[in-house]
């Protein structure tokens, strides 16, 4: 019994000392050494390069919606006036879906970097935490098991302090690590290559070339007094560079909802699917192992829970028929 009494004080002193450790840091430089910072900075890595990626797209994507904006408001004729507004009104649409789509990636990216930040300020207080709640459940455990009812509290703060800062030191770090697998085998091509088309847009709605779109009676044809006063021409003219504008759009509008898809199930696999994914699955596998490890599954805390209340049913009832046995037994001569 002496030895045995040693050796949960000597416990007890070793999770202390694990405490003073975590909470001062010193134990987060062990943690790294299995390997932990070396994730860390290749998720750093991957978060800023489709964070920069996902600025580019933005850039390229606001420079294409000046572009339409400039043909959106543009006038065509002399003598009368012409809006091709409604020719590029659903090129432009889908290029504001994509543009919001780029806004919307890049921010939930660099919110995750923030929060994986975040994580590094705040995961070496969980592990302290979950010390904590270790030297308490063992201290009740073994001096005042008594106290049922604070055994299955504590139980239940041991499994919480375990499960987060697992989340913490493992689940969402392997978590965005999965997800920059994926990502670089599966949407970063989609991606680059959604990007590679809007710049080639981008260069053909330049400043030079809507300019050859909308006036391209002005290149290298003298256009005399009278036929630029002949109405009739003019419209003809208007009606036939009209059409040719529309099949032009019409053809990158069927171009641009392809790709405005391609970008979006990009993103949406990028910044949500794959990570989510990821991290749900290696959380609820992470869960079950805690809980079965530390004994905490729910079957065992309503089987251990049923046990105590037959037995102290058991003994409540028990307790009142000795006394009436012993109070009917016949007295002594």
């Amino acid at each position: 019994m002496a030895w045995l009494h040693i050796k949960r004080i000597l416990l007890i002193i070793v999770l202390i000392a694990g405490l003073g450790l975590a909470a001062t840091g010193y134990l987060d430089r062990s943690i790294d050494v299995l390997g932990i910072e070396k994730i860390a900075a290749a998720n750093e890595t991957y978060l800023q390069d489709a964070f920069d990626q996902a600025l580019t797209g933005f850039l390229i994507l606001s420079g294409i919606k000046s572009g339409l904006a400039i043909v959106e408001g543009s006038e065509i004729g002399i003598g009368f006036n012409l809006q091709v507004g409604d020719v590029v009104q659903a090129a432009y649409d889908y290029v504001d879906i994509a543009w919001k789509t780029a806004l919307a990636g890049g921010t939930i990216l660099m919110i995750t970097r923030l929060i994986l930040q975040t994580i590094v300020m705040l995961d070496q207080w969980s592990l302290a935490l979950l010390f904590a709640s270790w030297v308490a459940l063992l201290l009740y455990r073994w001096y005042l098991p008594q106290f049922t009812n604070s055994l299955y509290f504590l139980k239940e703060n041991l499994l919480f302090w375990a499960v987060l800062t697992t989340t913490l030191y493992v689940i969402l770090p392997l978590a965005i690590t999965g997800a920059a697998f994926l990502s670089k085998t599966i949407t970063h091509p989609l991606i680059q290559a959604s990007h590679d088309s809007f710049r080639e847009l981008q260069e053909e709605l330049s400043t030079e070339r809507l300019n050859q779109k909308l006036f391209p009676e002005d290149e290298g044809e003298s256009v005399s007094i009278l036929s630029a006063l002949d109405i009739n021409t003019r419209l003809e003219k208007t009606r036939a560079h009209l059409k040719a504008l529309g099949e032009y759009f019409k053809q990158r509008t069927h171009a641009l909802a392809e790709l405005t898809i391609k970008f979006i199930a990009g993103y949406l696999f990028d910044c949500i699917i794959f990570p989510l994914t990821f991290f749900l699955i290696l959380y609820l596998f992470s869960t079950a192992m805690i809980r079965y490890l530390l004994g905490t599954r729910r079957s065992n805390l309503m089987r251990a829970e049923m046990e105590r209340l037959i037995k102290t049913y058991y003994q409540a009832g028990t307790a009142p028929r000795q006394g009436n046995a012993a109070a009917s037994a016949p007295a002594p001569k």
